[in-house]
């Protein structure tokens, strides 16, 4: 196996080095909100990767990073004390529960034939002894 083609690289090294003043700007100008960090990265001129690295190191570090606040400023003020409070009458008495809900019977057959027979509610027993009979 032969090599048709050799490329030789030469110049200083590609690895930029940059200040903690320039990791700081960087970051904070791709974290503010609405910036997209892989835009940011680009116009930057370095891989968004290196923008999160930064972060996280800055904030392991404690070096202060302009993050948007996720708190809002609350003022809690004491309640007003009440001396007399009104008189509060008792609540009325509930109704009593109504009885269980009985749904209408509901009696199906399907007789060998096909023929299906449905009675609901209250049916006298001798006549749908009578229908089914008659069905059959």
């Amino acid at each position: 196996m032969a090599y048709q083609r050799v490329e030789v690289l030469t110049g200083t090294e590609r690895r930029r080095n940059y200040t903690p003043a320039e990791k700081v700007r960087m970051v904070e100008e791709a974290f503010c909100p609405g910036v997209v960090v892989t835009e940011a990265a680009r116009r930057l001129g370095v891989h968004e990767s290196l923008l999160y690295r930064w972060r996280g190191l800055m904030k392991a570090s404690g070096t202060a990073v302009a993050e948007p606040s996720s708190f809002v400023a609350v003022t809690i003020t004491p309640e007003p004390t009440v001396i007399d409070p009104p008189a509060v009458e008792p609540p009325e008495p509930l109704p009593p529960p109504a009885g269980p809900t009985t749904s209408p019977a509901i009696l199906e057959v399907i007789l060998p034939s096909g023929a299906r027979l449905r009675l609901e509610g209250p049916v006298d027993p001798a006549l749908a002894a009578a229908v089914v009979g008659a069905l059959a």
